[in-house]
């Protein structure tokens, strides 16, 4: 960890439990400590594994006939504590995220901006939109010939614009798989228009944890599950069979893991308490996609050996990142604004 151009040396603890965890004190006054720990909750399966945040304050020791208070707790027990679960931590880092420059700068108003915004754009627009006349504001969109549902329709192109161009630079790095989850959650669009939102439920189960479950357009749940393009995870295995491709055992574990899900979501097809996390919407013969790996490489061979793969299944569909990216870059290249 660097800070303030110096070399600082942290430490990740195991606890007795197993439980990785670095713990930090947040402030030490005369008479209480603020305690944070950062732990990371481990399930059967490593890509489940969260992380929770718990703060306890803490009463200190008198210090006796001498009067005040030691150095030492009072107890191991805070005297008030909160725990975050992983849903719940990462939500407030995005909170903390947007609103802490514009709080305390004293900003009441503002729109989050790429770091790509055309300034000077940005510069004209806040000085007509700044004019309380609404008459200039209307002259100004008519001498533009800009209506509302067209600058809607253009913003909403720019930012897929955008978007993919990330999505193409990060097929140039190395990114771990909850930064792609966060692309994909922003931009849920390139998935297809069969997705009309994304649930806010993700366990299926105690053991079973999708990367999102859909909601499609004709009012069912869908399943996506998406595995970082790198990270060593192969396609295709090294050796043939009879002359025939055959899918890596990376491959094959992360298909097994999805019909899991999708079995396991079966199951819960009748469960009252599954209906109510995901708001009524019904689980009628759920289908998956599962995004893996990478395919600009393939030439006809692979790409025959990929087709009759995903005929063999009924109920899910396999993408690589490749595909998403050509998909999303056709869906944009067919909309025009005259």
């Amino acid at each position: 960890m660097l800070q303030e151009g110096k070399m600082s040396e942290t430490t990740i603890a195991t606890s007795w439990r197993g439980v990785p965890h670095r713990a930090i004190i947040l402030k030490d006054k005369q008479t209480v400590q603020t305690k944070a720990v950062l732990m990371k909750i481990q399930h059967k399966n490593p890509e489940n594994d969260e992380a929770a945040l718990k703060i306890g304050r803490y009463n200190k020791n008198k210090a006796g006939l001498l009067g005040g208070f030691s150095a030492s707790l009072e107890s191991s027990t805070p005297k008030s504590e909160l725990t975050l679960d992983d849903e719940e931590f990462r939500a407030l880092l995005n909170f903390i995220e947007e609103t802490y420059t514009p709080l305390t700068i004293g900003v009441g108003h503002y729109i989050k901006a790429s770091s790509n915004l055309d300034v000077g754009l940005a510069k004209r627009l806040q000085e007509v939109f700044e004019n309380k006349d609404a008459r200039s504001i209307a002259e100004w969109l008519c001498a533009n010939e800009l209506l509302p549902s067209d600058c809607a329709d253009i913003m909403e192109f720019n930012k897929r614009r955008r978007a993919i161009h990330e999505f193409a630079e990060k097929l140039e790095g190395n990114e771990v798989e909850y930064e792609w989850q966060k692309w994909f959650e922003q931009n849920s669009w390139v998935l297809g228009n069969e997705f009309v939102d994304i649930l806010d439920e993700r366990k299926i189960d105690t053991e079973n944890i999708a990367d999102y479950l859909m909601k499609t357009f004709d009012g069912f749940v869908d399943l996506i599950e998406i595995k970082r393009p790198e990270g060593m995870l192969h396609f295709w295995s090294e050796c043939d069979d009879h002359s025939n491709l055959v899918p890596h055992q990376d491959l094959i574990k992360a298909v097994t893991q999805v019909q899991n899900y999708i079995q396991e979501l079966e199951e819960e097809m009748n469960s009252l308490k599954m209906q109510e996390k995901l708001d009524g919407v019904p689980i009628i013969k759920p289908r998956a996609t599962l995004i893996f790996g990478r395919s600009h490489m393939w030439g006809e061979r692979e790409r025959r050996a990929f087709r009759l793969l995903n005929a063999n299944y009924i109920n899910l569909a396999i993408l690589t990142y490749d595909h998403v990216l050509e998909r999303a870059t056709r869906s944009l290249s067919e909309v025009s604004y005259d």
